[in-house]
């Protein structure tokens, strides 16, 4: 009976301890990096093309500290990004995009080979009417890549539909550091004014 007490004490002891990062010296940081300078308040202020074809969108640069050599798989650090938004918009029906269109044998050719188009077509996707769209993606993740010591990726932000000029725009950013275990930090908040 002894024997049976100590295995539940040892068991419970085992499960009731909360678990630290088994490497509590690693402490690593990330941050995004705007095409522009904050303001005085901390908002950033990004230009857009509003004159162009499509609507406008900006790359947002992120970097984020390198692991460890010895939490590198096949000598690379593995490092991930998520975002989320509190800004959506949604898709009308008159979503379209431009096809070219090509001769294959009588049409002319570019010096290195490339055909060149002789009329174009426009297709409307009317299927994708009502589709909530994010401003930042918020579906898949981003992986860095080495720069100096440091990690650097890319998100692209927008596109920005006109009817957000004005409008300011929280940015969320979770970086995932994989060191033997996943640390995670979420504490990432950036807010910008779309103009």
């Amino acid at each position: 009976m002894l024997r049976l007490t100590t295995i539940i004490f040892l068991l419970f002891t085992i499960w009731g301890c909360e678990k630290d990062s088994i490497y509590p010296d690693f402490n690593p940081n990330a941050e995004m990096v705007f095409p522009v300078e904050a303001d005085a308040n901390g908002y950033y202020h990004v230009p857009l093309n509003w004159t162009g074809e499509y609507y406008p969108y900006f790359n947002l640069k992120v970097n984020a500290d390198n692991t460890p050599e010895w939490a590198h798989y096949n000598d690379m650090s593995v490092v991930t990004g998520e975002f989320d938004t509190d800004t959506y918009f949604v898709l009308g029906d008159s979503v379209a995009f431009t096809i070219p269109l090509y001769s294959p044998y009588l049409g002319l050719q570019t010096y290195e080979g490339f055909p060149i188009p002789i009329r174009d077509t426009i297709v409307y996707l009317d299927q994708f009417a009502g589709t909530i769209v994010p401003i930042v993606q918020n579906d898949t993740r981003i992986y860095f890549t080495e720069e100096g010591e440091r990690l650097t990726s890319t998100r692209i932000v927008g596109p920005f539909p006109p009817e957000l000029i004005g409008d300011t725009i929280s940015i969320y950013m979770k970086i995932k550091w994989d060191i033997g275990d996943i640390l995670e930090k979420d504490h990432y908040v950036e807010k910008f004014i779309v103009e």
